[in-house]
């Protein structure tokens, strides 16, 4: 909050010029309704205060005071008939989206403090024994009705606030719980691959921090996780990815390029990064083997990987004709609804035992 003064009679003026994005209205809004709920006392009356709010977002809603001015008294005055303690923005259409956000962002709370997020896993195959390798790990959380809701619907939103960090950190917990389960049960080769956000990779302290704890709740040693990158996150800050890659590995973990080809990595870079594998984006894989010029790219793209001594995985496997033109230029594993969807975690390894046999 920046400046508050007195419009008339009852009403306020607060101007917030530090809200850098308009869903952050939220937090000056339940700030000021926590510090007007407080119950006071005058001459032995005890009082509730109560206080509504009517919303305007400069510029998209007025550019001169007294437009703004007009706007925010007929925000507020559309607040009123709602009850005490409501608000209501000039812009309806905006509000709505901010109000849906927030709703979002309550239900992640929720589902964090529940540690009830799900984990779906889409197993990785080796291409020349066509035996399960690994498992990529996919976060989803589940509606008021149980409902599974798709990512699309609040890893974006998560990404915006500080809350993707927190659902980070409970992936890479499940996961690494999950590999050292396997492994006492007699799965000590299957791989756990983990997506890392652009915002976890920016707070690489607190990245760093956390596999650090993995690794010594584990005598020290990283368990077989892999930690995704995305190509286009390394490339937005190249000088901080190679220095925060090599830490990754000096604490054990292995490190993929995540969507290979879909950037613009330059090779120069490529060479220098400490990584173990590449993960070719599905675009690639989208038109073979019917496109014979996406076929070249493909077997370009893997000898790549190849000659530079790196795991390769191709991703969006869908055909059997695929398949072969990997084994035919040595990729090392693939992934894709070929093989199987997304499978819950805690039904994988009966899924894994059908798929054995």
């Amino acid at each position: 909050m920046d400046a508050a003064f007195r419009f008339k009679d009852d009403q306020f003026v607060i101007v917030a010029n530090s809200i850098n994005r308009p869903e952050d209205i939220h937090v000056v809004m339940k700030k000021l309704q926590e510090y007007l709920a407080i119950e006071c006392t005058i001459k032995k009356i005890k009082i509730s205060p109560s206080a509504n709010i009517g919303i305007v977002l400069l510029p998209t809603d007025g550019t001169e005071i007294d437009e703004i001015m007009l706007n925010a008294t007929s925000a507020l005055s559309k607040s009123n008939p709602l009850g005490d303690n409501q608000y209501y923005y000039f812009n309806q259409e905006l509000g709505c989206k901010i109000d849906e956000q927030e709703s979002v962002k309550s239900a992640i709370l929720a589902t964090l403090a529940d540690e009830s997020f799900v984990l779906h896993l889409q197993p990785k195959i080796n291409v020349e024994s066509n035996k399960v390798s690994g498992v990529e790990t996919l976060v989803r959380m589940r509606d008021s009705e149980g409902n599974i809701v798709s990512p699309n619907e609040f890893i974006p939103i998560a990404e915006n606030s500080s809350l993707i960090l927190q659902i980070g950190d409970w992936v890479l917990s499940k996961a690494h719980s999950l590999s050292l389960e396997w492994q006492q049960n007699g799965h000590q080769d299957l791989s756990i691959s983990v997506n890392i956000s652009d915002v976890q990779f920016k707070n690489g302290a607190s990245l760093l921090s956390k596999l650090h704890k993995l690794a010594m709740a584990n005598d020290g040693k990283a368990s077989n996780l892999i930690l995704e990158i995305g190509e286009d996150i390394i490339l937005k800050d190249v000088e901080l990815a190679t220095a925060l890659l090599n830490e990754i590995h000096q604490l054990g973990f292995q490190v993929s390029i995540d969507g290979f080809g879909s950037g613009s990595i330059n090779l120069s870079v490529l060479k220098d990064l400490k990584i173990d594998e590449i993960k070719i984006d599905r675009q690639f894989l989208e038109n073979v083997p019917s496109a014979e010029k996406d076929t070249s790219i493909l077997k370009s793209m893997i000898m790549l990987g190849k000659s530079m001594n790196l795991r390769v995985v191709a991703m969006g496997v869908e055909q059997k004709e695929q398949i072969e033109i990997l084994k035919n230029n040595y990729c090392d594993e693939f992934q894709g609804f070929y093989i199987s969807k997304p499978i819950l975690s805690s039904e994988f390894l009966k899924w894994l035992e059908e798929y054995s046999k």
